[in-house]
């Protein structure tokens, strides 16, 4: 018996969101190591670093380009070719008829749960793509449980046709954790202009990152501290009117990947405010690094942090800023935190993340079968 091919979609296209590329670029990596009963080959368009025995198909921009001619048609003939027993497109971009089984994976529905914080072109792309393309699928992939009720509501599919795989944590984030005295060093956080104490937000500044009631909440400290941010990127609020007399909103701008472990590391604690997420990536990034974790109670990110963070109402700033004065004087609480959220982030992989992905395509090859 042959063994059976899948065929990924590994395009990076500006479109992508840094989670969706720091995905692609995982799978590709890890599957072929985790799955010996499959043969896997990448269909790229940029230098994408592959596992040794993942096979490649570089294609050219006509082919590349996110809803374009070559995405919808000479994509997936090129794909047919190599006769996949499945293919799998991880992010919505993806085309609108394939013909073989495929996996799509749907990262989050934001979208579509608050259409007027996007642009008018994103729900006719939904109804006339994204939604087809997910009806289609053999399964639908999803980062969380939280997230297959939407996948049922806005996109149709039946929650019989989704599986949750999980989403992974780097390994440099666990990594901090060895030695965070090293991770607090002036010449991380003095370098970006931060003085000690601080609470740190890392993701991009879009509305439904609900970021003005964390700048709300900081400011209604007595204590000095100072608010990091990260991304570059403009506000959808007046960010500069929210001043305190002993703390400083410092704007980061992009970060790599060995400065942000650091930063989390050093931080009073990391707070992800936002109203919806898909999964809540820097959630693990900071619990593996070692910070203090403050969510908002929705539904993605409480299953994600697994009650190893505090919690707070999405858009109740008073109460945010209750738990984040916590933080700065119980240091009982805040060390009970970063243990609780090492331990939680260890429940998260890119080896599982890929062993998970796997074992969808073999249930799929089973069925096709």
């Amino acid at each position: 018996m042959s063994v059976p091919l899948v065929a990924i979609d590994a395009r990076m296209t500006d479109q992508m969101s840094v989670g969706m590329k720091t995905y692609v670029r995982e799978l590709v990596r890890r599957l072929p190591r985790v799955a010996t009963d499959l043969r896997f080959i990448a269909v790229v368009n940029d230098d994408v670093e592959t596992h040794p025995d993942m096979g490649t198909l570089h294609i050219d921009e006509r082919s590349s380009r996110n809803a374009s001619w070559g995405e919808f048609v000479r994509l997936p003939k090129l794909m047919n070719r190599m006769r996949p027993a499945v293919g799998h497109y991880p992010t919505p971009y993806a085309p609108r008829w394939s013909p073989y089984p495929y996996v799509y994976t749907i990262h989050d529905l934001i979208h579509r749960r608050f259409p007027q914080y996007h642009s008018w072109k994103i729900p006719p792309y939904y109804a006339l793509l994204v939604g087809p393309v997910a009806r289609r699928a053999a399964t639908v992939i999803v980062p969380t449980r939280a997230t297959v009720p939407d996948v049922e509501r806005y996109l149709g599919v039946g929650a019989e046709h989704v599986r949750p795989v999980p989403m992974g944590v780097g390994d440099a984030f666990r990594e901090a954790q060895a030695d965070r005295s090293k991770s607090q060093s002036p010449a991380v956080w003095e370098r970006f202009g931060l003085t000690l104490p601080y609470f740190l937000y890392a993701g991009n500044h879009r509305r439904h990152k609900n970021l003005e009631t964390l700048v709300l909440a900081w400011q209604m400290l007595d204590d000095a501290c100072d608010l990091a941010i990260t991304e570059d990127g403009s506000f959808d609020f007046d960010i500069d009117r929210y001043v305190k007399p002993n703390g400083r909103i410092v704007r980061l701008g992009r970060v790599d990947e060995r400065d942000l472990v650091a930063l989390y590391a050093a931080s009073a604690a990391a707070v992800q405010p936002s109203l919806y997420e898909g999964f809540g990536l820097t959630v693990v990034e900071a619990m593996a690094a070692g910070a203090p974790c403050v969510v908002a109670e929705t539904p993605a990110l409480l299953e994600v942090a697994g009650g190893a963070s505090l919690t707070f109402p999405p858009r109740d700033a008073a109460a945010l800023a209750r738990v984040m004065r916590t933080l700065l004087h119980d240091k009982g609480e805040a060390g009970r935190l970063r243990a609780a959220g090492r331990g939680r982030a260890v429940s998260f992989s890119w080896d599982e993340t890929a062993r998970g992905t796997a074992s969808v395509y073999r249930e799929v090859v089973s069925h096709a079968g």
